[in-house]
């Protein structure tokens, strides 16, 4: 049976974090959730955006802001400790933020900027927050992409090749890899809750390509600021919108879809349409690889993942 998000009940009593949820797929699944009656803490870099976020979507259940910076280890250590003295309880987290291609930087721990933000600070963020999502019996909904097709991320991966890959930097290349290894994340912590025992379920999502302002800031990052307004006009008349890109993170929320589950979208090479359950990319699903990855955020991270 085809699924809408029509079946996702109403979730007052229940909180969700939301990365990157000031604009994009983020924004329109908060605006959903808080319309359902949640509560939905918008955990974003820039806390004015966040503010003005907060102020559109309304609704009954309601939303707060909290700043958190993914690229910045410290800023996510502060973000968790804020998100735990505020909330008991929480349902599910969302991991949506994130940043593509653009040239080579540096985070403030010295980290290559796009496996910090959408990888490491999102590994980060769970750890920190997995005694509330264990309580509860929670979600972590990791959101990949359909580049994770072409991730480089094998079971020999160094830890310089993961972190620092200097001056053999392509960054559509690592892009794909994050997105890779959002969807070997997913994978391996669905794997470890349940040999620990966890209630804790793990659903990664891709969300087709959607209009949002990825392609935009990753003109800017690159240098090309003046291609960026025309950028959001060719992606608002090309691709499907943030609400459609939006639909399977929803049903990831859903208690139908299993943990361990992929959902997205199957039209056009898996460009839109509505959520399905789908096969996990072969990149995602060695769970060598996997074990690899984990080792290595890790080491990284410098202290242990939450199972």
């Amino acid at each position: 049976m085809t699924w809408d998000a029509r079946q996702l009940a109403q979730q007052t009593g229940r909180t969700f974090v939301i990365t990157g949820a000031n604009s994009g797929i983020g924004l329109e699944t908060a605006r959903d959730l808080v319309g359902r009656g949640a509560h939905v803490v918008l955990a974003v870099r820039d806390v004015a955006k966040g503010e003005a976020a907060r102020a559109a979507i309304g609704g009954r259940g309601g939303s707060s802001v909290v700043e958190l910076d993914l690229a910045d280890l410290d800023s996510v250590a502060t973000a968790a400790k804020t998100i735990s003295a505020e909330h008991d309880s929480l349902h599910a987290l969302v991991c949506n933020a994130g940043v593509m291609g653009g040239p080579y930087l540096l985070t403030a721990q010295g980290l290559e900027r796009q496996m910090a933000t959408n990888h490491l600070g999102h590994a980060a963020l769970v750890t920190a927050l997995w005694p509330l999502l264990h309580s509860t019996g929670g979600r972590v909904v990791t959101v990949s992409s359909i580049a994770a097709r072409g991730g480089r991320l094998t079971a020999q991966t160094t830890r310089d090749e993961l972190v620092e890959p200097g001056s053999s930097y392509d960054g559509k290349a690592v892009y794909a890899s994050t997105k890779q290894a959002n969807l070997l994340f997913a994978q391996e912590l669905h794997r470890r809750a349940g040999k620990a025992g966890s209630p804790v379920s793990s659903i990664a999502v891709h969300p087709g390509v959607s209009d949002t302002n990825l392609f935009a800031r990753q003109l800017s990052d690159g240098g090309r600021r003046l291609l960026a307004p025309l950028s959001r006009l060719v992606t608002k008349v090309a691709l499907q919108s943030a609400s459609a890109g939006a639909q399977p993170t929803l049903r990831a929320l859903h208690h139908s879809t299993p943990s361990g589950a992929f959902v997205g979208p199957k039209g056009l090479n898996q460009m839109r349409g509505r959520p399905e359950l789908l096969d996990v990319y072969a990149s995602g699903k060695d769970p060598a690889v996997a074990a690899r990855l984990w080792e290595l955020t890790e080491d990284v991270l410098g202290a242990p993942l939450p199972v």
